[in-house]
């Protein structure tokens, strides 16, 4: 009869235990769901700082590419009430093809770009630290970051079947944002073509930048 009432006490515990961790979890889930991250993201002046540009050409096997660089000012903010770094800020582009690639950003210095008639203002980088700038990625509960980010797209064949979908000098992309804790946010950039040369006024020696 105690063998009996022993077994079933064990057989009780070990229930009350697995209900007790079953509880515990979902506790720890659900507060996870509420402290975690909350990541957007969104161009800075959609119809200004936005934009794409033509390259010198470069070389393939021998062959000349054609290369475009983009130029973004994009804020990333968290509503969440975990504080968190970003692990990258990627350009997706889709091309005249279909296909989808991805563009990593590139170091590049702070720009400079003159408001009116007033000296030059410098602008951060994401991720990287200048002369004004920390380039942090860290991005606080309630608070946001924000910079400039610089990439390049590459392609080679027929212009008409490899390359990228521009209508009226304008083309789309899509940035995505993710988190060391792998929240995501993106949105999407539509890029306005500027001349190379108004660019190397804000970055100078842009062109000689590579992959």
């Amino acid at each position: 009869m105690r063998k009996i009432i022993t077994e079933e006490l064990v057989t009780f515990l070990g229930f009350c235990a697995l209900l007790l961790g079953i509880i515990n979890g979902l506790i720890l889930f659900r507060n996870y769901i509420r402290d975690r991250p909350k990541l957007t993201v969104y161009p800075i002046h959609p119809d200004v700082y936005q934009w794409y540009f033509e390259l010198p050409l470069g070389v393939y096997q021998g062959n000349p590419t054609r290369k475009y660089g983009f130029l973004i000012y994009i804020a990333i903010t968290n509503r969440g009430l975990r504080d968190v770094s970003i692990d990258y800020w990627h350009l997706f582009l889709k091309t005249i093809q279909g296909d989808k690639i991805e563009l990593k950003p590139l170091t590049i210095i702070e720009p400079k770009i003159k408001i009116g008639k007033m000296a030059d203002k410098t602008y951060p980088v994401l991720g990287i630290k200048g002369i004004v700038y920390e380039g942090d990625t860290m991005v606080k509960s309630g608070d946001s970051i924000s910079g400039f980010a610089y990439y390049i797209a590459e392609f080679y064949g027929n212009p008409k079947e490899y390359g990228l979908i521009i209508e009226n000098e304008t083309t789309k992309g899509e940035i995505v944002v993710k988190s060391v804790f792998e929240n995501r946010a993106k949105t999407k950039i539509r890029f306005r073509k500027i001349e190379l040369s108004r660019v190397q006024e804000m970055i100078p020696e842009i062109e000689t930048i590579d992959k």
